[in-house]
């Protein structure tokens, strides 16, 4: 994963994602209009859809996303990992910050199809889903031991899928908010990445050692 995300083409294919998706998702793409209209004709005929997704939603909010990121970086601090808690902390405080300003550059209205309530701010990218993609899989390449990461990483992006899932569940997001949310999370954690390893900050171990299982692998703090 850690090379994959740091691939140029991988990169420029999530910065692709995200202007495609600003550009050309909400009211006036027909086929969002007839899957959130799909969506709200189940959450009519299944009540308990809107309730579960209401519940598993949370998931992406800030009392989670920020708990278990304020959590793992005090985790990497007892650890003596000051380097990494610090690059975790600051991946997820901007890249909200960024999702809020990339919010008010798209302008873009919630889909209003049978939902009683709607968040004030705009729509896109779904904060939802950029937030829970950026804390979840910064905390699996960042904070995880070495012998945990790649369950971690995929459970960070299996919580992700599902938070965007529940905002299409509930009406109050476009198909493109949440694939353009996943995107610039992905992205996030991505530059956070890069940043690090070239800064010395985060010192991974090589790759394919880890993969092939040669050797555990050593956090900075365990390799000095």
């Amino acid at each position: 994963m850690l090379t994959i995300l740091s691939r140029p083409i991988v990169v420029a294919g999530l910065v692709a994602i995200i202007l495609v998706a600003g550009l050309i998702g909400g009211l006036a793409n027909g086929v969002e209009v007839i899957i959130m209209e799909w969506f709200a004709a189940a959450r009519a005929a299944w009540p308990l859809l809107a309730v579960v997704a209401g519940a598993l939603t949370n998931i992406g909010g800030a009392y989670v996303t920020l708990g278990v990121t304020t959590l793992a970086a005090v985790g990497l601090l007892i650890r003596r990992a000051p380097a990494r808690a610090i690059v975790l902390a600051l991946t997820v405080l901007f890249e909200r910050s960024a999702v809020e300003a990339l919010k008010v550059l798209f302008g873009r209205p919630r889909p209003e199809f049978g939902v009683e309530w709607l968040p004030h701010s705009l729509a896109f990218p779904s904060g939802h889903s950029a937030n829970s993609m950026t804390a979840f899989l910064a905390l699996a390449l960042i904070a995880a031991p070495p012998a945990l990461r790649r369950t971690a990483v995929v459970s960070a992006i299996a919580l992700s899928v599902m938070v965007g899932l529940t905002r299409l569940c509930l009406g109050v997001h476009w198909p493109s908010d949440v694939i353009g949310g996943w995107a610039f999370g992905l992205l996030a954690v991505a530059a956070a990445l890069a940043i690090g390893r070239r800064s010395a900050l985060l010192g991974f171990e090589p790759q394919h050692e880890v993969v092939a299982g040669h050797r555990p692998a050593l956090d900075e703090d365990e390799a000095a």
